[in-house]
């Protein structure tokens, strides 16, 4: 059996102590700043704004050491007392500071503030100057002025969310982390008591396996829709009258604002992913051939082709396989994902009451950030690795800014998890062949389906379940019903989409938690697919470039980054471009 490997959290927070002496930092910080608003106004010396502006960074950073502890604590044990009184604690204390110090945000939005001149946009341009790496971000924030509230408005929300559509938004993960699944498979009863076992069986060898394992995850859901339904209606309608309050034209607009990508961007996006769609619509058909079938089912679509058992590698080889490819992509990548591992800040294994799923979590700039993964030693883990590696090489690169800049914004957010997965990939595919090179580019063509085509309708359901469920209060059968017809396009007839899954939405975690975020994941595979392309026919020489998107976290705005590079994520020959990877390993496929 696999030695159990869990992060340390010392380098974050060493003890209950250290949490609360954070704490009581935290409480001092804002005093100081409280201190400042006597001093602010439009002509005031460049010296004295950065120094508040400083100071407000370093209770940021303080902030995220303490909240990123208390969550990491949750991820690794989700049913832990200690992260729920963290939690408690922090989401008072969030809301003590957030009222205190708004005044500084809304002043330099240059939102009236009682008692204080407002700030004109000529001494904005001034004193923002003075702070190059935060200039970008704060002129942001200044056009974020009208979609802001007064700041009396803005504190009732924030305390009204803490206490109500936030825990709305926890409950779903309650609910859903108690599910057990039966399962059915040649007349035995088998139970499975978490989601990313059961998860694993949808791409067994073995058909009846597969049905019965999605079987078992859509009853399970279905059996619960209602109590699901009532949490996405509620955050639902919470979102959509959040957006109405500051002014966005739509739901989705109010992501792309936070996103930092203007709504013609994902407009092309999405046309270009729905577009592109019949692509795949080929991949599927030569699969059904493949695998034997005249038609794929839906639960075949993960299915495993041409290889009789996939090898197993245990965690050690997997680590040993992403290293080696980073390094012959770049030595910089290598050592900075080898910094995760050596630091101890690496949880690996599945167990009982930790958090599903994997992630990359970056804490300050000053700390090497944690991954979490669930590794069961599929080729799947091992890329899974890879991706999480990846974000935290993008989090080193952004290290350098201060920390409210430091994160790259949500679509550029994937460029190095999705480079360094096609590293991997072409690196093991270059060692592969025969039956284990088919079935490879199978895989991996159904994961790039997956990460873009089919991220994309769920965002396209999303549009529609906000507008209906606002504006006509469709009920649970309505919605599900909503999801089967928006998301059986992306198939066309090249698989049988059947009833069941009309109440897979119960069972995507991002439209519950981080509305429209999945687009990103279609933004992050196209654009790296791009990049990494203009790698090939480069060579090394682009590494820098490369780096250079890296390093801008939140400091520049996305499209400026990328039209450095040529990029003009406005038109929709852009994103098509970025189907050109998949299409060369389909006509491989093909052949």
């Amino acid at each position: 059996m696999a030695k159990d490997i869990r992060w340390s959290l010392d380098d974050i927070v060493k003890s209950e102590e250290e949490f609360y002496a954070i704490v009581g930092n935290i409480k001092d910080d804002t005093k100081k700043i409280q201190g400042f608003r006597g001093r602010l106004s439009p002509d005031m010396p460049i010296e004295a704004f950065r120094e508040i502006v400083m100071l407000e960074e370093s209770l940021y950073e303080k902030m995220a050491r303490v909240s990123s502890y208390a969550g990491l604590l949750s991820s690794g044990d989700i049913k832990s007392q200690k992260a729920m009184k963290y939690s408690s604690v922090l989401d008072t204390l969030g809301i003590e500071v957030s009222d205190a110090i708004r005044f500084f945000s809304h002043w330099m939005k240059g939102k009236s503030v009682e008692g204080m001149k407002t700030l004109d946009d000529a001494n904005a341009k001034r004193l923002f100057a003075a702070i190059p790496e935060l200039e970008y971000s704060m002129g942001y924030a200044r056009l974020a002025a009208r979609h802001t509230l007064p700041e009396r408005e803005e504190s009732i929300i924030e305390k009204k969310e803490a206490n109500g559509i936030d825990v709305v938004s926890e409950l779903y993960d309650k609910i859903t982390n108690d599910f057990a699944f039966v399962l059915s498979i040649k007349g035995r009863k088998k139970r499975i008591g978490n989601v990313e076992e059961l998860l694993k069986l949808t791409s067994s060898p073995d058909r009846e396996t597969r049905k019965a394992a999605y079987d078992a995850l859509l009853e399970t859901y279905r059996n619960n829709r209602e109590k699901i339904f009532t949490i996405y209606s509620a955050i639902a309608k919470d979102w959509r009258i959040d957006c109405g309050m500051r002014d966005f034209p739509s739901s989705i607009s109010a992501r792309n604002f936070a996103n930092h990508v203007p709504d013609g961007a994902v407009d092309a996006l999405m046309e270009s992913c729905e577009a592109n769609a019949p692509l795949f619509h080929k991949y599927f058909k030569i699969k059904a051939k493949m695998l034997g079938i005249d038609k794929l089912e839906r639960h075949d679509v993960y299915a495993p082709v041409k290889t009789a058992k996939e090898k197993k590698h245990s965690y050690a080889e997997a680590r040993r396989m992403v290293f080696d490819s980073l390094e012959h992509f770049s030595p910089s990548f290598r050592k900075k994902a080898e910094g995760v591992i050596k630091s101890g800040h690496i949880d690996v294994y599945p167990r009982k009451d930790k958090r599903s799923g994997a992630f990359c979590a970056a804490i300050a700039p000053n700390v090497i950030p944690y991954v979490l993964l669930n590794y069961g030693g599929r080729r799947r883990d091992v890329s899974t690795l890879a991706h999480e590696l990846g974000h935290a090489v993008h989090d080193t690169y952004s290290s350098r800014l201060p920390i409210s800049a430091m994160q790259a914004t949500l679509p550029l957010a994937e460029t190095a998890s999705t480079l360094s997965e096609l590293v991997l990939f072409d690196r093991m595919l270059e060692k592969a062949e025969g039956d284990e090179k088919i079935g490879m580019l199978s895989e991996k063509t159904g994961e790039s389906w997956a990460t873009i085509v089919r991220q994309c309708y769920f965002v396209k359901f999303e549009k529609a379940a906000h507008l209906k469920i606002y504006d006509e209060n469709i009920n649970e059968e309505e919605l599900s019903s909503l999801y089967f017809e928006t998301t059986r396009p992306q198939f066309g007839d090249s698989v049988a989409f059947n009833g069941a899954f009309r109440h897979e939405w119960c069972h995507i975690p991002h439209i519950f938690h981080v509305p429209f975020y999945c687009y990103a994941y279609s933004f992050g595979e196209l654009l790296s697919f791009a990049l990494y392309s203009r790698y090939k026919k480069e060579g090394a020489g682009f590494i820098s470039s490369i780096e250079k998107i890296l390093s801008a976290g939140s400091s520049r705005a996305p499209a400026d980054v990328l039209l450095d590079l040529g990029f003009d994520i406005t038109k929709r020959q852009f994103w098509d471009s970025g189907f050109d990877v998949p299409k060369g390993w389909i006509d491989e496929l093909a052949k």
